[in-house]
């Protein structure tokens, strides 16, 4: 499993992915973390409806992140009701990036993001510091 950081294992990753540019935004940065080694993206549809599998592998994360597109905040709150802490959570349209109903953004906003995110799990004492055990 990706380790963040301050040296946590089992960092997953929970984005928007609705119809607008930070939705979109929110998913692209969460894909490209993935690939970068920060962690996994996790099923936002299973933790929406609550699927039993889905939820449990949530709870043995050491850290969970949320990308939301803007301040309405659904991933948050689905990860909530599913009882589930949220250890980090950025909200895209935070960073000054207009939403938009479109699909139209930059990869300038993409990298603001995956920046923000890993610059957040480099300075919180989100994850445990366990190392590689």
């Amino acid at each position: 499993m990706p380790q963040c950081e301050c040296g946590g294992k089992n960092v997953i990753i929970y984005s928007c992915s609705c119809g607008s540019n930070v939705g979109q935004i929110a998913n692209d940065a969460a894909k490209t973390l993935d690939r970068l080694g920060k962690g996994i993206m996790g099923n936002m549809a299973g933790i929406g409806i609550q699927m039993d599998s889905t939820v449990s592998a949530s709870k043995k994360a050491d850290t969970r992140v949320v990308i939301d597109g803007c301040s309405v905040s659904c991933v948050r709150d689905a990860l909530d009701k599913a009882g589930l802490k949220v250890d980090l959570h950025i909200v895209v349209t935070d960073l000054d990036i207009k939403k938009e109903h479109n699909f139209e953004y930059t990869n300038d906003q993409v990298n603001a993001v995956v920046e923000e995110v890993v610059d957040k799990l480099k300075t919180a004492h989100t994850c445990s510091a366990k190392g590689d055990d």
